[in-house]
C-alpha cells in the first residue's frame, strides 16, 4: 500500500523539482509576455473606428491598415520561431558535445543558470506574444502597438542571440562549469546548516534502539521535516525518545534499507502505540525523489565535482585541467567546511540526531581525485592533490585534519604508479613538514619514507609495476 500511496506524492515532488530547477524563470517569463499583450490589447483598442490616439497617427500611417499589420505579423512570427528553433538546436547540440566531453553533470549547471532558463522563456514568450498579436489583428481591431512592439521585441532578440551564443559556449568551459557547481555546493550548504542547528550530531548514551525503521520505498531521500518528528515525539514521549537518523538528504534508499532508529531512555516503558505512531510520523516526514537537486543537496554537487574530475583525470579522457579545478574548487570548499566540524551548529535540546555528511563527502572526493590520478600516471594531478593536503593541514579543525592525515596515509599505496618529479618531491617534503606540525608524526614519518622509496628509482629503468623496488615480491 505504500508503494502505491507514494505514487501522487513522487510525481507532486518530481514536479516541484522540476519547477526549482529550470521552469519557473521560463514559464513566469512567458505568462509575462501573455500580460504584456493584454495590456498591450486594451491599448490598442483607441485605434478602433480609426480614431488615432493623440500624438501617434504617424505610427498608424507607417504601418498600414489591418491587412498590412497582419502580413508583417505573420512574416515576423514565422521568422522568430525558425530563428528560436534553429539557435535551440544549436545551443542544445553545444550542450551535448559539452555533456561528451565532460559528464552529464554539464546539462544539469546548463539548466539551472538564470540566464539560460530567461533566455528559453523570452524566446518562446516572444513567439507568443507574436502569435497572440496577430490573432487579435481584425478589421475592427488594430494592433499598431502591438505590432510596434512585437518589432522591438523581435530587433531585440536578434541581439539577444549573439550574446546568448556567446555564454552558452562559455559555459561549456570545464572550468566555468566546475566554479558553477561549486559555488552551487557553498549556497546549498545553507539548507544543511539549517537542519542541523535544529538537531544533534551524536545519540545520548547509554540509550537503547526501541525499534529501526526501514524504508517502504525506493529513491532519494530530498527532504526532512525535523518538526513534524518533533512534534510527535513531544506528543507521544516527551523526553524519553529521541530519533536517531542512519541518512542525511540526498542519500539513495532502496525497499527496507534502514532509515533511523528509535532510542528510548533506559527504564522508560514505550507503548507499542507510541512507538509505532512515531515511526508513521518519521516516515512521512521524510521526501523521496527520483533525482537530486542540486541547489538543496550539496553532496550532489560534490558527487558531480567528483565524476568530472574521474572522467577527466582517468585515462578515459586524459584531461588534467578540469581535474585540477575541482582539486582546487575542493580545497575551498572543505577550508570553509572544516570550523564546522569542530563547532558543529546543534540543538542540545532537539530529539533528533542527525548526520553531517558534508565535510567527509568532500574529503572523499579529493581522496577520489588521488587515487584516480594512478590509474593515468598524471604526475601534475597528484602533485596538485599532495600540495593541497598541505594547504589545509595548515589551518583546517582538528576534526579535519585528522581525516586529511589518514588520507595522506592511504595516498601512498598508489604512490610507486608515479615517475618521482620535481613538483611531486617538493609537495611530498610539503606535506611531511605539515603533517609533523600538527602532531601526526607517523604519518609524516611514513610520507617522507615513501618519498625516499620512490627517489631511489630515479636513473633507473623500470616497467610501472617494478618502479618502487622492494614493491614486488
Amino acid at each position: 500500500m505504500q508503494t502505491i500511496k507514494s505514487v501522487p506524492s513522487r510525481f507532486v515532488s518530481a514536479v516541484r523539482r522540476s519547477f526549482r530547477q529550470f521552469l519557473a524563470l521560463p514559464l513566469a517569463t512567458v505568462l509575462g509576455f501573455v500580460g504584456l499583450n493584454a495590456l498591450v490589447y486594451l491599448a490598442d483598442r483607441a485605434w478602433s473606428a480609426g480614431q488615432a490616439p493623440h500624438g501617434f497617427r504617424w505610427l498608424g500611417a507607417l504601418l498600414g491598415d489591418s491587412a498590412a499589420l497582419s502580413s508583417l505579423l505573420t512574416t515576423v512570427a514565422s521568422s522568430i520561431i525558425t530563428v528560436t528553433s534553429i539557435t535551440f538546436s544549436l545551443l542544445l547540440l553545444a550542450v551535448q558535445q559539452g555533456s561528451a566531453a565532460l559528464t552529464a553533470q554539464v546539462t544539469d549547471q546548463f539548466m539551472a543558470r538564470r540566464t539560460n532558463q530567461f533566455y528559453f522563456g523570452y524566446f518562446v514568450g516572444l513567439s507568443v506574444f507574436v502569435l497572440m498579436t496577430l490573432v487579435t489583428s481584425t478589421d475592427f481591431h488594430r494592433p499598431v502597438f502591438g505590432t510596434t512592439l512585437a518589432l522591438l521585441l523581435t530587433a531585440s532578440a536578434l541581439c539577444l542571440i549573439i550574446v546568448m551564443i556567446y555564454n552558452t559556449i562559455d559555459q561549456m568551459r570545464p572550468a566555468q562549469i566546475i566554479q558553477f557547481i561549486h559555488c552551487r555546493v557553498l549556497e546549498a550548504r545553507a539548507a544543511d546548516l539549517r537542519l542541523l542547528a535544529a538537531t544533534r550530531r551524536s545519540a545520548r548514551p547509554g540509550w537503547p534502539a526501541a525499534a529501526t525503521v526501514r524504508a517502504r520505498e525506493s529513491g532519494y531521500v530530498v527532504g526532512l521535516d525535523h518538526a513534524r518528528i518533533a512534534r510527535a515525539v513531544e506528543a507521544e514521549a516527551a523526553g524519553d525518545v529521541e530519533i536517531a537518523f542512519d541518512v542525511a538528504v540526498g542519500t539513495y534508499r532502496a525497499v527496507h534499507d534502514p532509515l533511523f532508529r528509535i532510542h528510548a531512555r533506559p527504564g522508560a516503558a514505550l507503548a507499542d502505540r507510541a512507538r509505532e505512531a512515531i515511526a508513521a510520523e518519521g516516515l512521512e516526514a521524510l521526501v523521496f525523489d527520483d533525482g537530486r537537486d542540486l541547489g538543496r543537496d550539496a553532496a550532489y554537487g560534490l558527487h558531480q565535482l567528483s565524476t568530472i574530475a574521474w572522467t577527466s583525470v582517468s585515462t578515459a579522457k586524459s584531461n588534467p585541467s578540469p581535474g585540477l579545478s575541482v582539486i582546487q574548487a575542493l580545497r575551498n570548499i572543505i577550508a570553509q567546511w572544516s570550523p564546522g566540524e569542530d563547532a558543529p551548529p546543534e540543538d542540545a535540546r532537539s530529539c533528533i540526531v542527525y548526520p553531517d555528511a558534508g565535510p567527509t563527502a568532500a574529503t572523499d572526493a579529493l581522496e577520489a581525485i588521488i587515487v584516480v590520478a594512478s590509474e593515468s600516471i598524471q604526475s601534475q594531478t597528484l602533485t596538485e592533490a599532495v600540495a593541497t593536503l598541505a594547504i589545509l593541514l595548515g589551518h583546517v579543525g582538528p576534526t579535519t585534519a585528522a581525516r586529511l592525515a589518514d588520507m595522506s596515509g592511504r595516498a601512498l599505496s598508489s604512490l610507486g604508479e608515479h615517475v618521482m618529479t620535481r613538483e611531486l618531491e617538493a609537495a611530498l617534503g610539503d606535506l611531511a613538514r605539515a603533517l609533523d606540525g600538527r602532531g601526526f608524526a607517523e604519518a609524516a614519518g611514513a610520507v617522507s619514507k615513501a618519498s625516499a622509496d620512490l627517489a631511489a628509482s630515479l636513473g633507473r629503468l623500470n616497467s610501472r609495476s617494478t618502479r618502487v623496488p622492494g614493491t614486488v615480491s
